[in-house]
């Protein structure tokens, strides 16, 4: 069995794979989840990049999309299934994991769901270096709704790239939210739903570029790499 490690926002560096290569023995079995703006599939390039990824990796590389990905090419990416929830094959050993899937992962229950809105579209061109698709549908909403509904009971880990919206009252660093902005609101509910369930663990977000525990089972990730 290997190991999971969990970590944040990483917008196409790799210098903190390096460390965490240099830190850990790593080897095939081990898994590292990245909660949404990996930045790895960002332009027609990506295919270098994610050979990057796997020679510093040796395991298998997940990630959850944030609001800084090229959500054109990750929708046109092969969609599999594995472990349990449907993904995005990028590479041999690299995976998009989808809005809302739910995946089984070394004995561990994973609900994720990524998206964002970015506060900063106005500095952006769209097609180039935004993409509406950042931001989940009221469908990706309803089937991430739907999915947690059934499966309450099962899931002990949430990693998802926006936070709750009452993280905001707790972290230091803001980001700018528009009043209509629906998903903190859902995420918050969710969460709140969660934390009543026995085997529910922890739930991690990336996003807002900290390293905090926020509440018992709710935790900022970015620099740190987790191992669960």
């Amino acid at each position: 069995m290997g190991r999971i490690f969990i970590t944040g926002d990483k917008h196409r560096t790799f210098v903190p794979l390096f460390w965490l290569a240099e830190k850990e023995n790593l080897d095939a079995t081990d898994v590292l989840m990245i909660a949404g703006d990996a930045g790895y599939v960002w332009d027609q390039d990506y295919p270098h990049d994610i050979e990057s990824l796997q020679q510093i990796f040796p395991g298998t590389i997940t990630f959850v999309d944030g609001n800084h990905e090229n959500h054109f090419l990750l929708n046109h990416t092969q969609i599999e299934t594995w472990n349990g929830g449907k993904v995005h094959r990028i590479g041999p050993r690299v995976l998009h994991l989808m809005r809302g899937e739910i995946y089984s992962i070394d004995g561990k229950t994973f609900f994720v769901f990524g998206g964002a809105k970015s506060s900063d579209q106005d500095r952006r061109q769209e097609g180039v270096s935004w993409w509406k698709e950042e931001e989940p549908t009221p469908m990706e909403i309803q089937y991430g709704r739907q999915q947690l509904e059934h499966h309450q009971s099962e899931i002990q880990y949430v990693i998802t790239h926006e936070a709750p919206r009452f993280v905001r009252k707790h972290i230091q660093k803001k980001k700018s939210m528009e009043p209509q902005y629906p998903l903190p609101d859902t995420l918050e509910q969710w969460y709140f739903e969660m934390e009543k369930m026995e085997q529910f663990q922890m739930w991690y977000f990336g996003h807002m570029h900290v390293d905090q525990r926020i509440t018992e089972k709710l935790q900022g990730v970015y620099h740190q790499f987790i191992k669960i």
